[in-house]
């Protein structure tokens, strides 16, 4: 490791430095687009329920 920091004319713990920035960086990147993917599964779920009660709603006003 300390001939390739050289190698890029940085220190070793300079290198080290970055690479956990660039893992940090890459787990929180998945993290956010698991949360991502989850909302949208939620929204979805949300406005079929909202059609959901709005369409029974309207058959209860139709037959009652």
């Amino acid at each position: 490791m300390d001939a390739f920091a050289e190698m890029l004319g940085v220190t070793a713990q300079d290198l080290t430095q970055l690479l956990i920035l660039v893992v940090v960086l890459v787990v929180g990147w998945f993290l956010l687009r698991l949360f991502f993917k989850l909302t949208a599964a939620v929204f979805r779920v949300g406005c079929f329920g909202i059609l959901l009660i709005i369409g029974a709603v309207y058959v209860l006003q139709l037959f009652g």
